[in-house]
C-alpha cells in the first residue's frame, strides 16, 4: 500500500503522522472543531477571515503573517496555528525540522491567550515530516495557506456528493482538482497524500510524471495527464504482484534508481568546512559562467562569508540583510567594469579642482581599489573587506590594473614576506594593498572566455566555476508541473555540442517560474532571445537546441521576391523564423527527447 515507508522499524513514524492527518480531518475537514482543543476553530465564518487577512497582507512568510494576527480574536489565531501544523505536517527538510515546526506552533498559538496543550502531535515523530521538499512554497505561507482554505471552505459550503467513495478515492480526488484547481501546487499533493494514504503516493507532481514514464506503459501514460494517482497506483499494484510484497518504496532502492534522474556530486556549498574557511581566506578569487549560473546571489553570499568569516545565513533574506550592513559599513564596495572604464576610475586620476589663485586645477582622486585600501588599511581590528570587481572581463583588465597587478599576490601584499610597493603616477604616493582586502570578481564566460584574460591576470586569481545546476529546479519544476532539471540538462548538452561550455543555459532563469504560464515566458522572452544571440540569428541551430522541432520556434519558406531573379536563391531557400505565440502542451517533453528536424509539431 502506499502509506508504507521504508523498512520498519526506522521509519514507523509515519503511522503516527497520518494519525495527526486522520484526526484533522474528523475534527476539522469533516466538523468545525480543532484537534489542540474543544473549542470550534475551523469555521467558515474563521477560514473566510483566514483567507481574506491573508490576501490584504503585502507579507508571505509565515513569522510575517504573526504581527497581522496581534488584534485578531483568540480564535482565529489559534486557526493560524492549527493551520501552520496541518501545512507543516508533510514537509522533512532541513529548514523544517521538528523543533522549529513545534516552537512556530506554540509562537502563534500562545498569541491566542492560552498554553499549547498537551498533545502526542506535537511530538518530534508525528513532525518528523513524510517527504523532503524545497521550501519555497512552504515557506511563503499565502501559496499553501489558501489552497488548503480553498480545500476545507469547499468541503464546508459544497460538500461532495454522497456516490463519490473515499474508497478507492479516485472520484473524489477528481472532484477536488475540478473545483479547487492548483493541482500542480506542491499542498495539493501533500494534501491528497494526507487524505487517503493508502491510494496516493507521498511524491510531489514531478516524481509522479518521472514515476510513470518510467514504468507506465503508453496507454497510463496518456492517462496520467489527468489522473496520474490513478495510474500510479495502478503501476504500484502491477509492481506488488510481480515483487510479491506491498512493501515497496518508490523513493528506495531499487526504484529509486531507475526514474530519478542521477544525482550531480555535491556543490560548494555542501563542501567540508575546512575547505570553505579555505575558499574565505583566498585574497583574490573570479566567480565565472555562463547566464543564469547565480553569480549574483553566490557573490552576495560569498561577500557575508568573507567578511564574518564564518557560513553565511542559509536564509538568503537574512543573508541579503547582512549583506547590506556590511555595505553601509564601507567593507563592501561594488564596481563594474565595462569597455571605457579605466585606470583612473579604478586606481587613481586627475580631475578637475575649482578654487584658489589659479581658478581651475588638475588633482588626483582616488579610484574604486584605493578608496577601498585605504578602508581596509585604516580598520583598527584588521576586518576582511571586499571589492566586489562585476564583469571583469568586459573591461581591458591589464590597462585598467596597470602597474598594480604586481600587487594582487597574496606574498607582495602590505606586511607580507615579499611585500612590494609602487609609487602611483599622478599623486606619487608610495602604495601597497592591504593583506585585509579581498577581491571577488564575476565573469560572463558567454561574453569572454577564461582563456582570452591576460596570462599574468589568470596567474593572480583563484577561478572558481558556478555551472548549471538542475536539480536548483525541482521545486520550481514541481509549481509548474514542467521537467525543467530534464529541460535543462537537455538543452545544455546540446550548446555544449554545437558552442562550448561557456555558452550553456543558467538554472536562474527558470527559478521563479511558479506555473506553467510564466515557464513558457521564460522560455519566450529570455531563453529563446539567448539562443539566437548565441547563434547570430541562426535560427536552425535555435531550433536544434530545443529539440528540433517546431514546438517552440518555426521557420516559414520565403518565396523569392520580384526583382532578385539574380540573387542565387531559389523558392524555399530562405525562412521566416517566429516564435509559437503558445507552446503545445506536451512541447517540453518533446524537447527532453528530441526528435528528427523534419518531425514538424502541428
Amino acid at each position: 500500500m502506499a502509506r508504507w515507508i521504508g523498512p520498519r522499524p526506522e521509519f514507523d513514524y509515519i503511522d503516527g503522522i497520518l494519525a495527526a492527518a486522520d484526526e484533522w480531518k474528523q475534527r476539522c475537514l469533516l466538523a468545525d472543531g480543532s484537534v489542540f482543543t474543544d473549542e470550534p476553530l475551523w469555521t467558515l465564518a474563521n477560514i473566510e477571515e483566514i483567507e481574506r487577512l491573508v490576501r490584504e497582507s503585502d507579507k508571505k512568510k509565515w513569522w510575517e503573517l504573526r504581527p497581522h494576527l496581534e488584534n485578531e480574536k483568540a480564535a482565529l489565531i489559534r486557526l493560524a496555528a492549527e493551520a501552520y501544523w496541518i501545512v507543516f505536517l508533510y514537509v522533512r527538510s532541513y529548514f523544517a525540522q521538528p523543533r522549529a515546526k513545534r516552537d512556530i506552533f506554540i509562537a502563534f498559538w500562545e498569541m491566542g491567550g492560552t498554553d499549547v496543550p498537551e498533545s502526542p502531535h506535537l511530538s518530534d515523530r508525528v513532525l518528523r515530516g513524510v517527504g523532503s521538499v524545497g521550501s519555497r512554497h512552504w515557506v511563503r505561507y499565502d501559496r499553501a495557506l489558501l489552497h488548503l482554505m480553498a480545500v476545507v471552505r469547499l468541503w464546508k459550503t459544497a460538500p461532495p456528493p454522497a456516490e463519490l467513495k473515499w474508497d478507492p478515492p479516485w472520484d473524489l480526488i477528481r472532484w477536488l482538482e475540478e473545483n479547487v484547481g492548483n493541482q500542480e501546487l506542491p499542498m495539493h499533493h501533500a494534501m491528497i497524500y494526507l487524505l487517503f494514504p493508502d491510494y496516493v503516493e507521498p511524491a510531489m507532481g514531478l516524481d509522479k510524471q518521472r514515476i510513470v514514464k518510467r514504468y507506465g506503459d503508453p496507454s497510463q501514460q496518456e492517462r496520467a495527464k489527468t489522473a496520474p494517482d490513478q495510474v500510479i497506483f495502478e503501476i504500484r499494484t502491477r509492481l506488488e504482484q510481480e515483487t510479491g510484497t506491498e512493501q515497496l518504496d518508490f523513493r528506495r532502492s531499487p526504484f529509486v534508481e531507475q526514474w530519478r534522474p542521477p544525482r550531480k556530486p555535491r556543490t560548494a556549498r555542501q563542501e567540508p568546512e575546512e575547505r570553505r574557511s579555505s575558499d574565505r581566506r583566498n585574497l583574490n578569487v573570479i566567480l565565472y559562467g555562463p547566464p543564469g549560473t547565480g553569480k549574483t546571489y553566490a557573490t552576495a553570499s560569498r561577500c557575508v562569508s568573507i567578511c564574518d568569516d564564518a557560513e553565511a545565513p542559509a536564509d538568503e533574506e537574512q543573508m541579503r540583510v547582512r549583506y547590506r550592513e556590511l555595505v553601509a559599513e564601507g567593507r563592501i564596495e561594488f564596481v563594474t567594469f565595462h569597455q571605457s572604464y579605466g585606470y583612473e576610475e579604478f586606481v587613481e586620476g586627475l580631475r578637475p579642482k575649482t578654487g584658489g589663485d589659479a581658478g581651475m586645477s588638475l588633482a588626483a582622486a582616488d579610484g574604486g581599489l584605493k578608496r577601498m585600501a585605504r578602508r581596509a588599511r585604516e580598520s583598527t581590528e584588521g576586518e576582511p573587506h571586499v571589492l566586489v570587481i562585476d564583469e571583469i572581463n568586459r573591461a581591458n583588465v591589464s590597462k585598467v590594473l596597470g602597474e598594480l597587478i604586481t600587487l594582487l599576490e597574496e606574498d607582495k601584499r602590505h606586511g607580507a614576506e615579499n611585500e612590494v610597493a609602487v609609487t602611483l603616477p599622478h599623486s606619487g604616493e608610495r602604495f601597497t594593498l592591504p593583506a585585509n582586502l579581498h577581491l571577488l570578481g564575476t565573469m560572463n564566460t558567454a561574453d569572454r572566455s577564461i582563456a582570452l584574460l591576460d596570462t599574468a591576470l589568470r596567474r593572480r586569481f583563484r577561478f572558481e566555476e558556478l555551472a548549471p545546476d538542475p536539480e536548483l529546479l525541482e521545486e520550481a519544476a514541481e509549481a509548474a508541473g514542467v521537467d525543467l532539471p530534464a529541460v535543462l540538462h537537455a538543452m545544455n548538452e546540446r550548446l555544449e555540442w554545437l558552442l562550448d561550455r561557456d555558452h550553456l543555459i543558467g538554472h536562474a532563469w527558470f527559478m521563479t517560474a511558479g506555473n506553467r504560464t510564466e515557464v513558457d515566458e521564460v522560455m519566450r522572452r529570455k531563453i529563446i532571445p539567448l539562443l539566437a544571440e548565441y547563434f547570430y540569428e541562426d535560427w536552425a541551430k535555435v531550433r536544434a537546441v530545443l529539440g528540433g522541432g517546431d514546438d517552440f520556434v518555426r521557420g516559414e519558406p520565403l518565396k523569392r521576391p520580384p526583382g532578385l531573379d539574380d540573387g542565387g536563391y531559389e523558392d524555399g531557400d530562405r525562412s521566416r523564423w517566429t516564435v509559437r505565440d503558445e507552446f503545445a502542451e506536451d512541447a517540453y517533453d518533446r524537447l527532453i527527447r528530441g526528435r528528427p528536424a523534419d518531425d514538424n509539431a502541428a
